[in-house]
């Protein structure tokens, strides 16, 4: 491929094959995947704050029947931000699947173009592109990531993995944009995706011990630690306030019952061709990749090339660390259980693989032909699920209409107090009882609502005598309350976990503001400094040289 055509050529196939992949999920409007739900209220409410003038809407005020949700002190933003810029200020909450399928798009497309720039570093523009588009087909990408779970968050976590990746590389080899890329590729991924965040953390990591020991200089694992302290620096103003406030949620959902990482090894295969269960196919899928990986890895041929090596033993010990025989493990290192799920490891098997189909060379004979057959095994046992599958089926919009009448969140963001069945489908307890944005106990109570806002409440009370309030948004920490502007208020949660105070008699003036408590302010504060420290590495003097720049060349003479 010529270089004139190639940067031509590249991003059209690159966009033409992202078309392709999403146009099914674009004509049925989307599918009934796993966390379909959750996306669509957050996504939805996220934008409509944002459209109105705040910056980064933590607390969604109509979520939980109108209560309020902290989903956004916990989790990351950015896939929503991407979303809200698709649907623009006055966006229907029926249509609020659409938005998320821009969002979607988008990271596909990002996730084949920077495979593509990472991959062309150790390969020609044609086994670049292959690998590209080989990345974006492989079933835990797109088959089971967006059309059987909608994980919106973690799709995007797919487009930057790779640009972390060319980011490790360009910066071992001492170019000056290498550790400005990495440092800005784990902010982001921080920013959309934080199981993932410390997978690819690992990776990184992992990768850098490689390069020390080709290199014989501990440069490299400095250079990786940095990069991941600035990384989280810049995501603080997320990092902060999630780790500090866990206690303010039901966190601890979290890490139990379905999310427990020991319920969640592969150990199980599609029993029949009626079998569409998501862990059999998981498994298939799992498998069918870990075949491509060890089938290029083999047809290798003996070679002693290092980062071949390397590529093939991540990708199998990614696949170990997914099996039930690897516990022992995940229980001895309490950070990997955060991933909740060990099968997300499918991750870094894809990655692997399409590193090394991107190096090895083509080899002639049975291992060519045994490698084309296995993909075309693994593509249309895709075609084959995604047609089929109820998970990848139309969403049902009577659903949705539901959804958004109770606008219910997940459970372990909603406020610790919260009672548990306050929002079962049996028990809608607050669909009758509380529908006024105020209610009081005592008689003769009157008062005009002067803001109702996110996070800003304010309004005019009269009352013949002392007088219980219960304003219906959660309590959480944060909310301060004043009379008249100056006398500060006892906030506290009534029994739905609901702002309740109590006013003195006569007429008032009652502000209520949930303030930005010291996680919150800290962390804006470290993102700043963060995002000035990475401008100042765009714009530093270069550097003549970088310690082991040359070990990827030596690597490849070996």
């Amino acid at each position: 491929m010529k270089a004139d055509k190639e940067w031509v050529l590249a991003p059209l196939v690159l966009t033409l094959a992202c078309a392709l992949l999403v146009l099914p999920f674009w004509l049925q409007g989307g599918t009934q995947g796993h966390d379909l739900f959750h996306h669509l209220l957050s996504g939805h409410y996220f934008g409509r704050q944002l459209w109105q003038g705040e910056l980064y809407p933590r607390w969604l005020m109509a979520m939980n029947g109108g209560f309020g949700s902290p989903t956004f002190f916990f989790y990351p933003p950015l896939p929503y931000y991407v979303s809200a810029l698709f649907a623009g200020p006055e966006a229907p909450a029926r249509h609020a699947i659409y938005p998320l399928l821009g969002s979607a798009t988008l990271a596909l497309l990002l996730s084949g173009a920077f495979a593509y720039l990472w991959l062309r570093r150790a390969s020609g523009p044609g086994r670049a592109l292959a690998a590209s588009l080989l990345y974006l087909v492989l079933p835990y990408h797109v088959t089971l990531d967006l059309y059987a779970r909608f994980a919106l968050a973690e799709f995007w976590a797919f487009a930057w993995a790779p640009l972390i990746l060319l980011g490790q590389d360009l910066a071992h080899r001492g170019q000056r944009q290498g550790l400005p890329l990495l440092i800005l590729g784990l902010a982001l991924l921080a920013f959309s995706h934080l199981p993932s965040l410390l997978l690819v953390m690992g990776l990184v990591s992992v990768r850098a011990l490689w390069f020390a020991w080709l290199a014989r200089s501990l440069a490299p694992c400095w250079l990786a630690l940095g990069a991941q302290g600035l990384g989280l620096c810049m995501a603080g103003a997320l990092l902060l306030p999630a780790l500090a406030d866990q206690d303010a949620i039901s966190m601890e959902l979290m890490r139990s019952g379905m999310f427990d990482f020991r319920r969640n090894f592969l150990d199980r295969l599609p029993q029949g061709l009626e079998d569409w269960r998501f862990r059999g196919h998981l498994g298939w899928f799992t498998l069918l990749t870990l075949a491509l990986l060890l089938v290029a890895w083999g047809s290798a041929r003996g070679r002693s090339q290092a980062e071949i090596s390397c590529w093939g033993a991540i990708g199998l010990g990614a696949c170990l660390m997914m099996l039930p025989p690897s516990q022992p493990l995940w229980t001895l290192l309490p950070p990997l259980q955060l991933v909740q799920f060990p099968w997300r490891l499918n991750l870094i098997l894809l990655l692997a693989t399409v590193a090394l189909v991107a190096q090895v060379p083509p080899s002639p004979g049975p291992w060519r032909w045994l490698w084309w057959g296995l993909l075309a095994l693994t593509l249309a046992s895709s075609l084959v699920y995604m047609r089929h599958a109820p998970l990848t089926q139309a969403p049902d919009l009577r659903q949705v209409d539901a959804l958004f009448a109770g606008k219910r969140s997940a459970r372990e963001y909603r406020p610790q107090q919260t009672p548990r069945g306050a929002f079962s489908p049996s028990q809608l307890a607050w669909q009758g009882a509380f529908q006024a944005p105020i209610t009081t106990e005592q008689p003769g109570v009157s008062w005009t609502l002067v803001r109702w806002q996110p996070r800003q409440l304010a309004l005019v009370v009269t009352a013949p005598q002392p007088a219980k309030l219960i304003l219906h948004q959660y309590d959480y920490p944060g909310w301060q309350a004043s009379l008249d502007d100056a006398l500060p208020l006892t906030v506290s949660a009534n029994d739905h976990g609901l702002l309740q105070l109590w006013v003195p008699a006569g007429q008032h003036s009652l502000t209520l503001t949930l303030a930005a408590r010291w996680p919150e302010r800290a962390g804006n504060t470290l993102s700043l400094l963060g995002w000035l420290a990475w401008l100042w590495l765009i714009w530093r003097p270069t550097r003549q040289r970088a310690p082991g720049q040359d070990a990827p060349d030596r690597a490849r003479q070996t």
